[in-house]
This record gives C-alpha cells, sequence and structure tokens, in this order.
C-alpha cells in the first residue's frame, strides 16, 4: 500500500541507488505531504511545471477539508492522461514509462501523470521496403506514433486492440491489432496465448517477439511477415489478418505469413493487372533460379555431362580448363565470397557500402578468373543467382534461400542431377508441412483452394476481389459501405 510516502520514496532511492535523474519534490498542501516523483531524461520539465506545479499551488491557495485532498488533486489537475495506481510496482513501472507520480500522505492510492518528452525520430520514408507509387511514411520507435499511423488509415470502432507488457526489465508495451468482425477470434486468442507465455528478461525489438512465437528453430523460411510500412498492415488487418505492435521497434509483425506473401508488395494494388502479374512471375522465376541454378550446373558439369549439348559442353570445359578445384568447391567459393560482400554492404555506412561492394566484386571476380581459381562461367552462375535474390526485400527469407541453396548444391555434387531432386523432394515435403499458426505454408496452392487462387499470380482487377481468404476470415464478403 501507498499510504506512506516516505517510506516509499525512501525505498524507490535504495532500489535505484540514489539515482541523480530521478528527481523528488516535497510539497505541504494542507499540512499533508505530496511528493511529485518523475525520471528526468523521460519528462518534459515544461509539462511538470506548466501543468502539475502549477495546479498545485493554485490548489494549495484554495479552502478544503484535507480528507478530500486526492479527490481534489484528481479532479483539478491540468494533465490530459491520469491513471490511478495502488501498487508501488505500479509506481516503478509508470515512473520509468515517463510519467509523473503523485503521492499524498495516508492514501493508499497515488496519480500517475503522462509527462514524457518527445524523445523519438520524424516520421521518415521506409528504407528497406522502397515504394515508387504509395505512402511514404514508416513506422518509428515510438508506440503511440506507431498505432497513431495505423488508426489514420482505419477509421472504425472495430479496430481492437488489445495490451500487456512482456520483459521483467524492460516491461516493453506490446499491441495486438485486429479488426473485429473480419479476423477469426481463434487466431487472435492462439497469438494473445503465445504472448502470455513468453517469459523473458526484456524485449528490445519486435525480432524478439517475432522469434520467441514463431519458434526460430522450426523453419528456416519466415512464417510472420515483417514490415515497417503502415499502409501494409493496413492492408493485412482489413484481410483479417493480426498486427503486434512493439514499443521502441520501428518494424511491425504481421501474423500469418505464408510463402505467397512474400511475393507481392502493396504497389500491386496500385498497378494495372498485366504489369502486376507479369512482376509477379518474374519473382516465381527469380525464386526458383536462386535457388536451382549453382546446383543444376554443378550437376550437369559433374555427373550429366550428356545432358549438354555438345558445343555448349566444349566450351564449359574450355573455360574450366586449368581450374583446380570441382565445380562444387568453386561454386562454394564464390557464393561465400558473395554473401560476404554482401553482409559488409549492409553493415558499413551507407555513403561507401555500395560502392565497396560493387568495387569488391569486380576485383575479386576478375582477379579469381585471371588466377584460375574459378571459370567465368561459375562468375555468370553466382551473379544471375544473386542477382535472382534481390527483388526479395524479407530478410529471413533470403536467408532461407541462402541455406537451401548450398543444401541443392551438395545433393548435386554427390548425386548429380538425381542429388537435385532428391532435395527437391525432400524441400517440398518439408514446406507442404510447415504452417504458420495453424496455416499451411504454401496456401493456396498446397492444399489448393479455387477460391483463394484469384489474385495469387495473376492479378484481378480491385472491383472483382469481393471476397477474403477463407483461411483468414469467416467474414468473407468485402463490405463497399456499413452503416450503423
Amino acid at each position: 500500500m501507498l499510504e506512506n510516502v516516505e517510506q516509499i520514496v525512501q525505498k524507490i532511492k535504495e532500489e535505484t541507488n540514489n539515482l541523480d535523474d530521478i528527481i523528488y519534490r516535497k510539497k505541504i498542501i494542507k499540512k499533508k505531504k505530496v511528493y511529485i516523483i518523475y525520471n528526468e531524461p523521460l519528462t518534459s520539465s515544461d509539462k511538470i511545471s506548466d501543468f502539475i506545479v502549477r495546479s498545485l499551488n493554485h490548489i494549495e491557495q484554495e479552502k478544503f477539508s484535507t480528507k478530500n485532498l486526492f479527490e481534489i488533486v484528481e479532479n483539478d489537475i491540468s494533465n490530459f492522461k491520469v491513471k490511478k495506481i495502488n501498487t508501488y510496482q505500479d509506481v516503478c513501472l509508470y515512473l520509468h514509462k515517463g510519467f509523473t507520480i503523485i503521492l499524498i500522505d495516508g492514501e493508499s492510492e497515488a496519480l500517475a501523470l503522462e509527462t514524457k518528452a518527445n524523445i523519438s525520430r520524424g516520421i521518415n520514408a521506409p528504407d528497406t521496403e522502397s515504394t515508387v507509387r504509395g505512402a511514404k511514411d514508416a513506422f518509428v520507435e515510438d508506440y503511440q506514433i506507431n498505432l497513431g499511423l495505423i488508426k489514420k488509415r482505419i477509421k472504425t470502432n472495430d479496430l481492437w486492440i488489445k495490451s500487456l507488457n512482456i520483459g521483467k526489465y524492460t516491461a516493453t508495451q506490446i499491441g495486438v491489432l485486429s479488426i473485429h468482425g473480419v479476423v477469426k477470434e481463434e487466431l487472435v486468442n492462439q497469438v494473445m496465448k503465445q504472448l502470455k507465455q513468453i517469459d523473458i528478461y526484456g524485449i528490445i525489438d519486435s525480432g524478439m517477439i517475432k522469434n520467441l512465437i514463431e519458434k526460430e528453430t522450426k523453419s528456416l523460411f519466415p512464417t510472420i511477415i515483417t514490415t515497417e510500412r503502415p499502409d501494409v498492415v493496413s492492408k493485412a488487418l482489413l484481410e483479417g489478418k493480426v498486427a503486434i505492435v512493439v514499443d521502441n521497434s520501428p518494424y511491425v509483425l504481421i501474423i500469418p505469413g505464408v510463402l505467397n506473401d512474400f511475393f507481392k508488395t502493396m504497389e500491386d494494388m496500385y498497378g494495372k493487372g498485366s504489369n502486376v502479374t507479369f512482376t509477379r512471375i518474374l519473382k516465381f522465376l527469380s525464386f526458383i533460379i536462386a535457388l536451382f541454378t549453382p546446383a543444376v550446373y554443378i550437376a550437369l558439369i559433374t555427373y550429366n555431362q550428356e545432358m549438354i549439348p555438345t558445343d555448349l559442353l566444349a566450351n564449359f570445359a574450355t573455360q574450366r580448363d586449368g581450374v583446380p578445384f570441382p565445380a562444387f568447391f568453386e561454386g562454394f567459393i564464390m557464393i561465400i565470397s558473395f554473401e560476404i560482400l554482401r553482409e559488409s554492404d549492409l553493415r558499413v555506412p551507407s555513403f561507401s557500402g555500395s560502392a565497396l561492394s560493387i568495387v569488391g566484386a569486380l576485383i575479386l571476380g576478375e582477379a579469381a578468373v585471371n588466377a584460375g581459381i574459378v571459370s567465368p562461367i561459375m562468375i555468370i552462375i553466382i551473379a544471375i543467382t544473386a542477382i535472382s535474390s534481390l527483388p526479395f526485400t524479407e530478410y529471413e527469407l533470403i536467408n532461407a534461400l541462402r541455406w537451401y541453396r548450398i543444401l541443392f548444391m551438395l545433393g548435386a555434387a554427390f548425386l548429380g542431377i538425381v542429388g537435385v531432386f532428391a532435395v527437391a523432394i525432400f524441400f517440398f515435403i518439408r514446406m507442404c508441412t510447415l504452417e504458420s499458426f495453424g496455416k499451411p505454408y504454401l496456401m493456396p496452392f498446397a492444399p489448393t483452394i479455387f477460391s483463394s487462387l484469384k489474385n495469387s499470380i495473376v492479378k484481378f482487377p480491385i472491383k472483382s476481389l469481393k471476397k477474403r481468404q477463407p483461411y483468414l476470415s469467416d467474414n468473407r464478403i468485402k463490405e463497399r459501405s456499413k452503416s450503423k
């Protein structure tokens, strides 16, 4: 209980090791001790001075009974957001959230007033999901701003938000967003159940939540969509998906995420059907090329030369003349070299990253060919493979392609084309058994749902897309208008 304010203040000081950043201001109002406590780096001193202290000074001059002091402070304080709290744990929680705490001696409750300082960066354009046409705003590290970017687009009472705090030391605020009447309630309940089961020291970013709820060791492919664009989240909510907003993270999680979702972009909604369809087909071809090209080349050049036309085989043999390594080792060296360059490009400052990677790739490839370490055709194969990975922005999907590409290469190195087919069978079986929160990962292709195949590869006109996916929503009809 909070009746003894001196004891509460002393306890806070002991637990924070007399931290200078926590300010304690004591006032006597009608012979009662009143403490104003706030965490200086997280709060706005102007708000505290202009609203709280000034209001308390005004209350001090009024004539009233001390029995009603708590109610008078609660009603007369000039602050737009006031919360009643009645435990010491809540006092500490709101103190470290940027609230100002008012403790009144003899009262079992305290007041938490929101006086957060503006320590967030401004809204900028997306960094990882660039767009030619469409919204240019992106999420930031502020929870309320991120909710505002979504609510600005979805203006309905049916946008429901369930909040909870996760992390022993961070108490990170998590918001689970869904549209009531559109989303399947069992999906929301499943997400909430998994979030409540998380017991961890702290949550720093939404990526930690992603790994904890999707069981990171279960699959290489991502089963949760990560985005920094509010329009993508809004579109997903309207389709019947669930979004998870994490405080201090500029990335929002979308559940569920099936493989077909990673071949679509928000710009597909704005383009003509023929152009969007062509782009989607290119992405599927890129996916296949990125997976199979090195393995097929290694299989043909190592075991299955009879499948190569004679003139082309002679050309390959001429180019590989003098190369001391087998095709697998040759390809493995070049893939690892490219991945090192790619990681370097991501980590070094943007003003020099692209230049370093381009120059590094040119010099490395040319030097490797001149030294006789790799053949020119292998440089071409790896370049095609690398380029085919570029249409995808999801980092986890690119990493999954990397691992399975090496697995296909191993199959080709040991058994040739037979090995490639064997790994391909394993790959497709694995993908068919994979699920994202109970939804098959290869939806709507396997299992085949003909009503959902519409707009999966071929883009249909928006006016013809009148139904939602059956695996996402029981409310399948997209209403044009709704009156209440």
